[in-house]
């Protein structure tokens, strides 16, 4: 049972671990820690209740305690902090990839962080270059429109 036990925590580990590489969240890393501190138990010879225990201990607190600190020190070429997707609604941008009538591109913020955007006028493309504000954000994607526009359909163009 306990080789089993230590299977199953070697399997979790590297289960969060490929999907924390995958997409690059700062989530999964910490049940990564959680699986290796159960892993590291089970090894011991403790039970399963101390190995879940543990598991879930190490990966709450560790979320708690260093997601943000990574966060913080997460760097996109200024080194400014990481806004995360609420804090960067009334925030000015530059377009850095073509934002295509009903289709995504890609804005930096004036911190320096990059994010991908779509205009939250479905039928107004808005070329690399120009000026935008972030409006609100739907999940990671930045809702944006240009700073020169006015209210109305008017300044939207056909595709």
């Amino acid at each position: 049972m306990d080789n089993l036990e230590a299977i199953l925590w070697a399997v979790v580990g590297a289960l969060t671990l490929v999907g924390e590489v995958l997409s690059v969240s700062f989530f999964l890393i910490f049940f990564t820690l959680g699986a290796v501190v159960g892993l590291a138990l089970a090894l011991l010879g403790f039970g399963l209740t101390l190995q879940i225990t543990g598991f879930i201990a190490v990966s709450v607190l560790s979320m708690l305690v260093l997601r943000p600190a990574l966060l913080d020190r997460l760097a996109v070429q200024s080194g400014e902090r990481y806004e995360g997707h609420r804090g960067i609604a009334g925030k000015s941008a530059t377009v850095r990839e073509v934002i295509e009538a009903g289709e995504s591109g890609v804005v930096q913020l004036e911190g320096g962080e990059y994010w991908t955007a779509r205009s939250a006028l479905p039928k107004r493309r808005i070329e690399k270059g120009e000026r935008v504000r972030v409006l609100d954000t739907d999940g990671i994607t930045a809702l944006v429109d240009t700073l020169d526009s006015t209210e109305g359909p008017e300044n939207e163009t056909e595709v």
